[in-house]
């Protein structure tokens, strides 16, 4: 009774170790915090339910890769990422999913990711679908990939559809702009009631920068300078605390028709249910003074050079810039000029240089610069050379690594045995 003990527990030792890995994942934050019940299973749940699953195939999960937060429409999740890294170093028989869905939600990333997969030798099991590599396995794959990607799109249409019903009664899609507050109520029957009201303490600012800039006497910099002394600073929320308007945050507010009850969504104006804070009038005036010292500052952008950038002045060191001048008769010059005596930053007196004459002078340096053919040919040689003696013991390097990966496979199974066996535990493995 004995010897026959000792015969069987001898097998099982010398039975190949299966490893598994598990991918647990919920599309938002709030789920992750919360316990992530949205969608009927938290991280949790999820954990538990692959464990399970690890043990019903006799294998241990040797890894587990967590996304939280993050929607399966898109394949780029670092969690997602990292498994697939894993796997593919890493001798893995099987990676275990809770659904289908946690790990992709449409069909396109669904054969990539199970292509990644098959190429490391691993085999996709879920937790509760009947998935696995045998044609029936493969066929409820399929559909269950499609009825993922329709849920997915359907959730999409239907929040597109609230949205646009939302539109048309002149609610407001996103978050309120500063100078409103979104609110949240809840009426007699107990329902939820989103709105946006008018920010008692921002409202009266945001109308004074329409009043002020509407003058004529002050830049957007001006302007952004005299909010800020004023106390103006964007709605604190959760995760970011209140701070003061950016120069590009105050001209994006300056063009928005929401402070004119105007709703701009996605290219279009819908008409809004809020209280406006200006008078259609006040903003389009504003919005020609934007467009008209917008049309003032404007540059010759579109004429390009390939030195533009490149030269520097030879008397102060100072960057040359691309300028151009245009003569009563319609006829533009381009020269280039020295910035800093164009900023009066250094007292440099070098006149404008016409394009024409800096690119002779490029083209002549560079002829004094070019080397001979006698010194190409020899240097190309050198870089043969080189390149010859790096590839001589190429065929022995690849010897090398290949028996020192032979040997690290050889001691990562002996110290997976002695893990299994208890003799060593995770942390002391992941050491080594």
């Amino acid at each position: 009774m004995s010897t026959t003990i000792t015969a069987a527990t001898a097998v099982e030792a010398e039975a190949p170790v299966l490893l598994a890995v598990s991918y647990l994942r919920v599309s938002t934050r709030e789920q992750a915090e919360r316990g992530g019940t949205d969608e009927g299973f938290s991280i949790l749940a999820q954990r538990e339910a692959n464990a399970r699953k690890a043990a019903e195939l006799g294998a241990k999960v040797v890894r587990e890769f967590v996304d939280a937060g993050e929607s399966a429409r898109s394949a780029d999740r670092d969690g997602l990422k990292d498994m697939l890294a894993f796997i593919t170093a890493t001798r893995v028989t099987f990676c275990i999913v809770h659904k289908l869905d946690r790990l992709a939600r449409n069909r396109a990333d669904d054969v990539k990711i199970h292509e990644a997969l098959l190429a490391a030798g691993v085999t996709l099991v879920s937790a509760t679908e009947s998935i696995d590599q045998t044609p029936s396995g493969m066929l409820v794959h399929g559909i269950m990939s499609s009825i993922a990607e329709f849920y997915s799109r359907n959730l999409a249409t239907e929040v597109t559809k609230g949205l646009t019903q939302k539109l048309a009664q002149g609610g407001t899609p996103m978050r309120a702009p500063v100078g409103y507050l979104n609110v949240r109520r809840t009426d007699e029957a107990g329902r939820e009631i989103r709105t946006v009201e008018v920010d008692p303490e921002r409202a009266p600012l945001i109308r004074w920068a329409f009043e002020a800039y509407a003058k004529g006497e002050t830049s957007v910099t001006g302007l952004l300078r005299d909010l800020t002394a004023r106390g103006l600073t964007t709605v604190p929320s959760p995760k970011r605390p209140s701070k003061p308007l950016g120069k590009n945050t105050l001209y994006k507010l300056l063009t928005n028709p929401y402070y004119a009850g105007v709703i701009r969504y996605k290219g279009a104006l819908h008409p809004g249910a809020h209280d406006p804070l200006i008078e259609p009038a006040l903003f389009d005036q504003v919005q020609s003074l934007l467009k008209a010292r917008n049309a003032k500052m404007t540059r010759h952008v579109t004429h390009a050079h390939h030195l533009k950038g490149l030269l520097h002045c030879g008397s102060c060191g100072s960057r040359m810039l691309l300028d151009f001048a245009t003569n009563p008769r319609g006829t533009t010059y381009s020269y280039f000029i020295c910035s800093g005596r164009a900023a009066k930053k250094t007292n440099c007196t070098r006149r404008a240089v016409p394009v024409q004459v800096a690119e002779r002078l490029v083209e002549d340096s560079y002829r004094d610069i070019t080397i001979s053919e006698a010194d190409y040919l020899h240097l190309a040689a050198e870089v043969d050379a080189a390149f010859d003696e790096q590839s001589a013991g190429r065929d022995q390097e690849f010897t090398d690594l290949t028996t020192h990966r032979a040997r690290l496979e050889a001691e990562s199974d002996k110290l997976l045995a002695a893990h299994f066996a208890d003799a060593i535990d995770l942390p002391e493995y992941s050491v080594f």
